[in-house]
């Protein structure tokens, strides 16, 4: 079989695999424009101290490495004072949208300055590292000018700037706290205690010690202007923050669980979830998905690694459990699955369950089974076992969409790859008279198709 209708066939049902995998961590992930995985995350998973979040005394800091201080109006902090508000922002060298947040975090800090505002931006890099990065000229997000003339001379007010030594990430950076805790302790008892899994991620500590606000430096303004005023309205904002939080430090943990292979500890997280959910409907179903997911993906794992046998029989077992959609979902991957094994027997068997199923509809049926002919048309190793499941698959979605054009045309492909030219001309003749479903450029193939499998008539 050619790899190409392996690819194929791995593209049809990649929403489904998609779905079906195991990725919720790296989605958790991914919400913050950039992720970085930290090495006392296992340690911080087992443990069941409360969250810190909104509402919640903000940890000392113990900075090991104070790089620069506002230009000298700023001290080392380790306890926060009373009165005065602090942002805590955690970044690294290696991260580009923390590194874009930079020029925004100093003015913030100008504009704060004065209103008893300190900006605390710390990587747990080492200090070598961090130094090497600051000595780089700052990124410029404005396109360049064209600096010739029409004369084709160099403007000389443009060739001036060029001349011109451009900032520093240091010059730019001295405007607030620049630090590096390499030890991590400042990203653990921050970030990790709130189940924050990216960066750059800020935390506002409010007048009172407590922490006011999580989230992205690039959205930290209004929370900010209004923390400064006493303004904010911190029930609120926790409202609003503590279903999300909840719901990264339970995929956090559910990572760390499969990551190990342990199917059983992932569930009994999901069961206490459950029983916390006080019958949350919204909740239950999203507990219920996830509990779907941590049965299956142990199974793709093991058929992947080449125990189909053993995998498949499971498989088939919880198709038997799950929800219509569910197994839907399944016998596609299924499949799939059993193509890529060169099982093409049993292969065939799993497509001709998709056919029958009807949760999926005849648009469905028919790309799956076009992208097998479009496979097999070109390959005469191509299993017609395949092609013969792919021929009653169509069939089938013709009696629930008599009147598709597309489909006419689709099986008018797989049967005149069957050698049966007469049927196929019958085929394709009902797939002109019904091609109103099809663009122009549609209907032209459908019609050039007709022609040619009628010469081939005639040449016989």
């Amino acid at each position: 079989m050619s790899k190409r209708f392996e690819t194929r066939m791995l593209g049809l049902v990649a929403m489904a695999a998609c779905s079906i995998s195991f990725c919720q961590s790296a989605a958790a992930q991914a919400k913050s424009p950039q992720a970085k995985p930290t090495a006392a995350k296992a340690e911080t998973e087992k443990s069941d101290a409360p969250l810190l979040t909104i509402g919640s005394k903000a940890p000392p800091l113990d900075i090991e490495h104070w790089i620069s201080n506002g230009n000298g109006k700023f001290k080392a902090v380790t306890k926060f004072a009373a009165g005065r508000v602090y942002v805590v922002e955690f970044w690294a060298t290696w991260c580009g949208p923390c590194i874009a947040s930079m020029p925004h975090l100093a003015a913030m800090q100008a504009k704060y300055m004065d209103k008893g505002v300190q900006i605390v931006s710390i990587s747990d890099e080492d200090p070598e590292t961090v130094q090497a990065f600051l000595k780089t000229s700052v990124r410029s997000s404005a396109p360049e000018a064209d600096a010739k003339d029409s004369g084709g001379k160099q403007d000389s007010k443009a060739a001036k700037a060029d001349a011109t030594p451009k900032q520093t990430y240091a010059q730019l950076t001295s405007a607030y706290c620049l630090t590096t805790d390499p030890d991590a302790s400042v990203s653990i008892d921050y970030m990790e205690a709130a189940a924050q899994n990216g960066i750059p991620t800020s935390f506002i500590v409010g007048k009172t010690g407590q922490v006011e606000w999580i989230g992205h430096p690039m959205g930290i303004d209004e929370p900010l202007e209004q923390i400064v005023a006493d303004k904010w309205d911190r029930a609120a904002f926790l409202v609003k923050f503590k279903k999300e939080q909840e719901h990264d430090s339970l995929m956090s943990k559910l990572g760390a669980k499969m990551r190990k292979g342990d199917t059983k500890g992932a569930l009994v997280i999901i069961a206490d979830a459950k029983k916390a959910a006080n019958a949350d409907v919204a909740t239950i179903k999203m507990l219920e998905k996830l509990e779907y997911q941590v049965r299956v993906t142990p199974i793709f794992a093991k058929i992947e690694e080449g125990d189909l046998k053993e995998g498949m029989a499971e498989l088939d077992a919880i198709i038997k459990t799950v929800t219509p959609e569910q197994k839907s979902e399944l016998n596609m991957i299924k499949f799939k699955l059993l193509v890529e094994s060169e099982e093409y027997n049993a292969a065939a068997k799993a497509l001709l369950a998709v056919a029958d199923d009807k949760n999926v509809d005849a648009d469905s049926i028919n790309q799956l089974t076009w992208q097998i002919y479009e496979a097999a048309k070109n390959d005469a190793k191509f299993p017609m076992v395949l092609i013969d499941a792919a021929a009653i698959a169509t069939e089938k979605a013709l009696v629930t969409s008599p009147k598709s054009g597309m489909i006419y045309d689709t099986l008018a492909h797989l049967v005149h790859y069957q050698g049966k030219l007469d049927r196929a001309i019958e085929l394709q003749t009902q797939a002109v008279e019904n091609s109103s479903d099809s663009s122009e450029e549609g209907k032209t193939l459908m019609l050039a198709y007709l022609k040619e499998l009628k010469q081939e008539k005639s040449n016989k």
